[in-house]
């Protein structure tokens, strides 16, 4: 790759001329312009962005540390915040901290995840990220870790034990809410839910979210008719067969893939899902269409906590005012397909 130097001497001008060419600035007619940058052309120039941006004080470059690239809300986000740092010129560098792979659904020690996470913003810092973005692989408090004391930070999908770190999340205690209202206006009463892992801040919100909507519409909860899982197929198979002996017209699944070990166990044993029982999932994962029935679920706006964490950030660095509240909590959306019916239009109730 040709430096500004080989340009000037192959035109055969000033390093100064050509850097203002190069740079695009004022003070060089268009004729000049046009022959060095078909010479920057021809010799394969490439402008060093980064060097460029120093001198300027900032690198014009986010990091993007990531609990785990692999667990299914991720990649979106990511998405999210590449299109808000594409439309504003800034780049960004991937970390990935791998904890899903690491250590799966069992819990991390504090002290094991700040040194992870403490290496990775260092490893950020020595590449001049002008701010940094954390995005958790499920919602929960990460105790604060000394890196960020004196970085630009962000946190998607998860929060900061530091109050004063700005965070975007979505709100799954009004969308659970919301699931058990539809399933009430739909004509159901008797309303099984399999939770997630009980100690879960998802399970917290989702339940009291369930809770809530039936209070609302003065039908006793039962603790009776709410199953605890671990978020897997198979859970919500094993539960389904006991929530339907009790006599359940509908099933609000925390997940997905519960739902789907649901609808497993409905297929096997004669029962249609969307006529002789309801069921709602939520997460709105690619599973939900390619099941037969299709699955009613709750859409998380993804794409949105992404955006509005880079653009929180990118303000951040820009210096401008920051907004009071400083933990942004974002709405879902129900989206109803096959699964879900109306109790009227039902065929009276499985039969088992």
């Amino acid at each position: 790759m040709a430096t500004l130097k080989e340009i000037s001497e192959k035109a055969g001008l000033s390093i100064a001329t050509v850097s203002k060419v190069l740079n695009n600035r004022p003070g060089v007619n268009s004729e000049t312009y046009d022959f060095v940058m078909s010479i920057a052309k021809e010799l394969n120039y490439r402008p060093n962005l980064n060097a460029r941006n120093l001198k300027r004080g900032n690198s014009r470059t986010l990091g993007i540390i990531t609990e785990d690239l692999t667990v299914f809300n991720t990649p979106e986000i990511v998405d999210g915040i590449d299109v808000c740092c594409e439309d504003h010129g800034f780049h960004y560098i991937l970390g990935n901290l791998r904890l899903y792979k690491r250590f799966g659904n069992e819990p991390v020690s504090d002290r094991e995840r700040m040194t992870l996470v403490q290496d990775m913003v260092e490893t950020m810092l020595s590449k001049q990220v002008d701010g940094v973005i954390f995005i958790g692989m499920h919602s929960h408090v990460v105790a604060p870790v000394k890196a960020f004391t004196d970085t630009r930070c962000v946190y998607a999908y998860c929060s900061s034990a530091d109050p004063g770190i700005p965070s975007v999340v979505y709100d799954d205690q009004q969308a659970a809410f919301e699931v058990a209202e539809l399933l009430i206006y739909e004509g159901h009463q008797k309303i099984g839910m399999i939770a997630g892992r009980a100690e879960s801040q998802h399970t917290i919100n989702r339940t009291l979210g369930f809770q809530e909507a039936l209070y609302a519409h003065n039908i006793p909860y039962n603790p009776h008719l709410t199953y605890y899982g671990d978020w897997e197929r198979d859970q919500g198979y094993a539960h389904a067969a006991t929530l339907l002996k009790e006599g359940v017209t509908a099933i609000f699944a925390q997940n997905d893939m519960m739902a789907m070990g649901v609808i497993d166990y409905c297929n096997q044993n004669g029962i249609e899902v969307g006529r002789d029982i309801s069921l709602i999932g939520f997460d709105n994962r690619e599973i939900s269409t390619a099941c037969r029935p299709t699955l009613s679920t709750v859409s998380l706006p993804l794409y949105e906590i992404g955006h509005t964490a880079a653009r929180i950030l990118l303000d951040i660095i820009e210096g401008k005012p920051s907004p009071g509240d400083q933990r942004v909590r974002l709405g879902c959306r129900i989206i109803e397909r096959e699964s879900t019916c109306n109790l009227s239009k039902a065929a009276g109730g499985p039969s088992i």
